[in-house]
């Protein structure tokens, strides 16, 4: 039944001009922050006060409000994004910023793009064939098969391809060898799976995989993130670094390395604008010596 009324939902929001659906949006975002349970905002706001000590009370809760305005804001933003691409040229929707660091890499060679859940992830992945880099995207597949079925077909309606992780290591190997590219998002709690890295200032257990991949193939690794333009329903799409693993020598060690890298890249955007990042996750669920708090 929630699906269902999702997708009315959804469609009175795309039946609006684009920036008018934006602010709706926004509303409803604020509805969420009200409404949503308070064990989970309480939990968001330690997040938040451990992340950025300096803010008070007042102010880490003006970042959580703006954090659910922008979450809501950034699932309408993506529709119409998706929903234009067929009409409009690349240049009219989103700007590629800092691509030339991959000039040195051949075309015909496969590249790992890195971001987390910050800014407009979704628009980065619809974004990626537009600009010459269609990705395969490297998730979990969702419980609810018609949230599922929904969100992969949009996703794949610019030309992106989803690609669920379980069992996903040999495929994903043969892409990159083969020259395409695949993406992933590393900033949810790896559970017993991953390695614990400094993320703020605290152990956070984060998938290795990316870095393993590019040790394994050669790839480069290129943290990349997405942000809508003030004022504009245009979007930048950022390549901040590219990281190259370095051959031979203690594997572990190397990608420890990496995915601390890849952490701190993330945190820096995210010190840019808090309140575009999902707080709601529960990232430092697992910690060293205990498979969860729960």
């Amino acid at each position: 039944m929630s699906y269902f009324i999702g997708r009315t939902l959804l469609a009175l929001l795309l039946a609006l001009p684009w920036r008018a659906a934006r602010t709706a949006a926004r509303l409803l975002g604020e509805v969420g922050y009200l409404l949503d349970e308070p064990g989970r905002k309480k939990n968001a706001l330690a997040n938040l006060r451990r992340a950025f000590p300096s803010y008070d009370a007042a102010q880490a809760r003006r970042t959580l409000r703006g954090a659910y305005r922008h979450l809501s804001e950034s699932i309408v933003d993506t529709l119409n994004f998706v929903r234009f691409a067929g009409h409009w040229g690349p240049a009219d929707l989103c700007e590629a910023v800092g691509f030339e660091k991959l000039e040195t890499v051949p075309r015909n060679a496969g590249v790992i793009f890195v971001t987390g859940h910050f800014g407009h992830w979704e628009v980065m992945g619809a974004a990626s064939p537009l600009l010459g880099y269609p990705v395969w995207s490297v998730g979990r597949t969702m419980d609810n098969y018609y949230v599922n079925d929904f969100v992969r077909k949009f996703r794949e309606t610019t030309g992106q391809r989803v690609l669920d992780k379980r069992g996903a290591l040999r495929p994903i190997i043969r892409l990159l060898r083969r020259g395409e590219h695949v993406a992933f998002l590393i900033d949810q709690d790896a559970r017993r799976d991953g390695i614990f890295v400094d993320f703020f200032g605290r152990p956070a257990s984060t998938t290795a995989s990316p870095a393993r991949l590019a040790i394994h193939t050669g790839a480069p690794l290129a943290f990349v993130y997405a942000r809508r333009m003030r004022g504009q329903n245009r979007f930048q799409v950022v390549l901040k670094n590219v990281i190259v693993a370095q051959p031979g020598g203690d594997e572990d060690g190397e990608a420890r390395r990496i995915t601390q890298q890849l952490n701190r890249e993330l945190e820096d955007v995210i010190r840019q604008a808090p309140h575009e990042w999902f707080w709601l996750h529960r990232r430092w669920k697992t910690f060293p010596g205990k498979y969860s708090l729960v």
